[in-house]
């Protein structure tokens, strides 16, 4: 598994925890925490709880 640029395991284990919350589907997970960390660092945008929530709820189409 290769992190976006400045992401550590425990950035990636924090957003993998926030968008178990949001979905049921855990097969998947890790591919889509890594898309939801890819496009919080492709638009600037750091791994903080909120920022990942946020991101992961508009890639997930959670209002």
């Amino acid at each position: 598994m290769h992190l976006p640029y400045g992401a550590s395991k425990d950035d990636f284990e924090k957003c993998k925890k926030i968008i178990a919350k949001l979905i049921d589907d855990n097969k998947n997970l890790d591919e889509v925490t890594l898309k939801i960390m890819n496009i919080a660092y492709s638009t600037g945008g750091n791994y903080s709880g909120k920022i990942l929530s946020s991101y992961a709820k508009a890639y997930l189409g959670i209002k």
